[in-house]
């Protein structure tokens, strides 16, 4: 019988051990929960109440982080860091004010947060984590506090503090961006779910592309990339541009590039997704046909043309100036069987240089 009873009471004993070990955090102050990571510095991160952002009672709108807390026992501590998956897909949050005392931001630390449209990282802070940001569908700027000595910000998108690697450009990001030429890097999962871009110049400094990329970037319809020699092997990270509009699965994106390089990136692992809809980059910093109502592509032997007003006469020209062909259609878009070669496309006032396959 004494055996029996212990046991049970052994089971008991790991059952509720086990339960106590499984609680992420050793307080609340009613509101957010927090772990205590170094108890003679009186530190302590917040974290979630259960696994993966998980709460009993969900939080909702504006979060103000404290930069001290005092637990049950009247004992004060700092907050130094927000934990991995913290507030993971906490949808209902509208916003963060983080502690000027914050030093680290974990993974995933609000990945999913939605409804988040703006935040600022504090001057303190030495670590921001793998996807920390990722996925929160309307937030537009993240911003760093000039002081910060690891991180900085441009027009709203995250980089390490000499702006040489962009590390997140948030989903919400809308319309055309440009990176700055300082970048020599582009990291991974950067431009991961930005739905909403529809434009990205890409500087020639850029030396490196993450995995990733411009993942899922799915309205994404013109990339000026300025990089002569396109990027591949271990310069290029896996599925660049999966889920971008791409030529191969029949979308719609264009690819810019400098001039005289179109036939390089036709053969580029990655970039070649992009051909037929792989033009040059016009010396006045953009192709005519892509601010015009006119636009002419090269594809394999024929020129495919665009034209937004009906019954414009079209003419093609050698590189050498040579009149090929010229031709008048009230069809928006018509394609003309051509020799593989350059060309000029000319409609009106309009040109496009174009290469033929």
């Amino acid at each position: 019988m004494k055996e029996k009873l212990l046991s049970v009471f052994c089971v008991l004993f790991v059952a509720v051990n086990a339960n106590a070990q499984l609680k992420p955090y050793d307080f609340s102050d009613g509101k957010l929960f927090y772990k205590i990571t170094n108890a003679d510095a009186k530190e302590v991160y917040v974290v979630s109440e259960k696994a993966r952002g998980k709460y009993t009672t969900k939080l909702e709108g504006e979060i103000n982080i404290p930069e001290q807390v005092v637990n049950e026992d009247g004992v004060e501590f700092v907050v130094k860091g927000i934990g991995n998956q913290a507030f993971y897909m906490c949808e209902d949050i509208s916003g963060v004010t983080f502690p000027g005392t914050l030093e680290k931001i974990g993974d995933k630390a609000f990945l999913g947060c939605h409804n988040i449209v703006s935040l600022t990282v504090p001057g303190n802070v030495k670590k921001i984590g793998k996807w920390a940001f990722m996925s929160c569908a309307r937030l537009e700027d993240i911003n760093v506090d000039s002081e910060n000595a690891s991180y900085s910000s441009y027009n709203g998108v995250l980089y390490d503090k000499d702006a040489k690697k962009l590390i997140q450009c948030p989903c919400g990001k809308a319309g055309f961006y440009e990176i700055p030429a300082t970048v020599e890097e582009i990291g991974g999962q950067a431009f991961y779910g930005c739905t909403k871009l529809s434009e990205v110049s890409i500087p020639s400094s850029v030396g490196k592309i993450g995995n990733d990329g411009f993942y899922a970037c799915t309205k994404l319809r013109k990339i000026v990339c300025k990089i002569a020699v396109p990027l591949t092997g271990d310069a290029m990270g896996t599925e660049v541009f999966e889920q971008v509009s791409t030529a191969n699965i029949g979308g719609s994106c264009v690819l810019y590039v400098p001039e005289g390089c179109v036939d390089a990136y036709y053969e580029a692992p990655q970039w070649n997704m992009f051909a037929p809809k792989i033009e040059e980059i016009i010396s006045s910093g953009m192709n005519s046909n892509a601010l015009s109502t006119f636009k002419a592509i090269g594809g394999n032997g024929e020129i495919i043309i665009t034209q937004d007003a009906n019954g414009k006469q079209v003419e093609i020209y050698d590189i050498a100036g040579g009149l090929v062909g010229k031709l008048k259609t009230n069809n928006t878009e018509f394609s003309m069987p051509i020799p593989r070669g350059v060309y000029i496309v000319r409609c009106g006032n309009s040109q496009a240089k174009v290469s033929v396959r």
